[in-house]
């Protein structure tokens, strides 16, 4: 087989990538089985190793709980044990023994082998430094662009014959905005690709300075054409932006070892009837499927494995197209989608046997992953045949908390603000009382005296985008709230920078219709009573399965 399809999914590459700050225990926690325990929940251990990773997992949804400085854990601890009290409860109730439950658990026993397996192959890969920088930079570098956005097609079109002929972009621009058929960036801005859309941004990455770009499309907007007038990175290191490309190069090359080290195994252990997969034909009649259903020839042969016969074959085609046959059938898609169908039975086959070759199914690492999924399912079985049939809401539980949460759900005061930028108080007092005579704003900022070089490092940029008052702080913000479209207020920065901004569009906050959000609310308060309600579930069990707590001084 040419194709080389590659579907299994590495779970472990998120996880191994996320540093996750281990707590230090101030104490000595005692081991149970081997392993250091946190707590007990009816003799049955809750482990330090299982407290890591669900801080892990807080700490990458951005908990609330875990901030810088000292950590409380308890309330993660406390949701560990609750939750070993909901499963302990519904195991008893019988429901681990629900045939959908158990039907989960043994396809992802399967899984969780080849994780393990690819896992363990790639965890000492590491990435390429040279690689890293040169991502970090792609995704640091800051575009100059100075841009000219068309209504209409035509008018861009236009512009650009015009360009071409030998016009001179910086001229065209000007005509353009005077004769009202385009917007024009005055002064041009710094921009990095993640705020640019992936058609301009794709078109940026091939251009240089001093180059001019093809008309692009920008949905309703219309039509945008730009100049690159610079490119700069900047000084200071951005920490996350490094961490970003290093997890990128890192994920990329460990993918790109597990896809290997797979093709390696299947080129040693499998052998495909090419000819018998090109003959097979799910489109051909409507009786295909029936008669496939029962051909027991070999399709693909598997070392020390049972074949996929195409019997087995034809049966997963099924599964794939199970909300629709006939209708795959008449639009033609099965016949194009057989081959990847079939090389993913033959990578679960494949991963599988030599996961099962190299004992991973005897790890506790397996047993622990398993359990965990198996645990995870029990509790949603719980939520859904036990809490959420008591869970009743009126329309006055929606109301009430609609009127207690009113500024949850009203919309921020929004501003657009552009500016002038001087070193001197005196010249940027003069600029406000010329604007404030009538002035235009564009042609003040082409011709008065004074301003900072709009280059200078920590300079705020106001470029007419809609931001919010609330995002604005502390002196900013109070020179800004309360304007009104059309005022020019001074604000002078931390960095001695005078600031004339011009307020030409204020967007009161908005109450929302209660009609508008009631699902929302909806949602909301139901799962807040789901939370409620399992806290009373678990207190109530902790009288019947005994809970020992080990972490009284667990810190960061």
């Amino acid at each position: 087989m040419k194709h080389a399809f590659f579907s299994i999914k590495l779970f472990v590459i998120a996880v191994m990538l996320f540093e996750a700050p281990g707590p230090a225990l101030s104490q000595d926690l005692p081991v149970i089985d081997g392993k250091k325990t946190v707590a007990t929940v009816n003799d049955e251990p809750i482990t330090l190793d299982e407290l890591n990773k669900a801080i892990a997992a807080a700490h990458a949804e951005r908990s609330t709980e875990y901030k810088a400085g000292r950590v409380d854990f308890s309330n993660i601890v406390k949701r560990l044990i609750n939750t070993r009290l909901i499963v302990l409860e519904a195991r008893n109730m019988g429901l681990d023994e629900l045939p959908e439950i158990q039907k989960q658990v043994d396809q992802y026993s399967r899984q969780a082998l080849m994780e393990l397996l690819l896992e363990g192959y790639v965890k000492d890969i590491r990435e390429d430094d040279e690689e890293v920088e040169r991502r970090y930079k792609a995704e640091v570098r800051e575009w100059k662009l100075r841009s000219v956005t068309f209504k209409k097609a035509q008018d861009a079109t236009r512009f650009e014959s015009q360009l071409k002929a030998g016009g001179n972009f910086d001229e065209l621009v000007k005509k353009a905005a005077q004769w009202g058929i385009a917007d024009a960036d005055e002064n041009g801005i710094y921009i990095r690709n993640k705020d640019l859309t992936p058609a301009v941004a794709q078109t940026v990455s091939q251009m240089e300075v001093g180059s001019i770009s093809p008309i692009l499309s920008i949905g309703k907007r219309g039509f945008i054409i730009f100049n690159i007038e610079d490119i700069r990175y900047p000084e200071a290191e951005d920490a996350a932006a490094r961490r970003r490309a290093r997890i990128m190069v890192l994920n990329e090359k460990k993918m790109k070892a597990a896809r290997a080290y797979y093709q390696e195994l299947k080129k040693k252990n499998v052998t495909v009837n090419e000819t018998l997969l090109a003959e097979l034909d799910y489109e051909s009649e409507a009786s295909a499927f029936d008669k496939l259903s029962r051909d027991k020839r070999v399709l693909v042969g598997i070392r020390g494995e049972k074949p996929i016969t195409v019997k087995a074959f034809t049966e997963a085609v099924k599964m794939e197209f199970y909300h629709g046959v006939e209708l795959a059938v008449e639009s033609k898609r099965i016949n194009k989608k057989k081959t990847d169908i079939l090389e993913n039975m033959i990578q679960h086959r494949v991963l599988q046997k030599e996961a099962s070759k190299k004992g991973i199914d005897k790890t506790d690492e397996y047993a622990q992953r398993v359990q965990h999924y198996e645990n995870s399912l029990i509790f949603d079985a719980f939520i859904k045949k036990v809490v959420t049939p008591d869970i009743k809401l009126t329309p006055q539980d929606l109301k009430t908390y609609f009127s207690q949460n009113a500024e949850e759900y009203t919309t921020p005061e929004m501003v657009r603000i552009k500016s002038l930028v001087f070193g001197k108080r005196r010249n940027a007092v003069e600029a406000i009382d010329k604007l404030n005579k009538g002035t235009d704003f564009n042609w003040l900022g082409a011709n008065s005296d004074g301003q900072v070089d709009p280059n200078t490092k920590g300079l705020l940029r106001f470029d007419g985008r809609l931001i919010t008052i609330n995002s604005l702080t502390g002196k900013l913000k109070k020179t800004v709230s309360g304007s009104s479209a059309g005022d020019y207020r001074l604000y002078e920065s931390a960095a001695g920078h005078f600031y004339v901004l011009s307020i030409y569009e204020v967007i009161p906050s908005k109450q929302r219709p209660f009609i508008e959000v009631r699902q929302e609310i909806a949602q909301k308060v139901f799962n807040e009573r789901i939370i409620k309600t399992v806290e009373a579930w678990a207190d109530k069990l902790r009288e019947y399965y005994p809970v020992k707590i080990y972490t009284a001084n667990l810190e960061k």
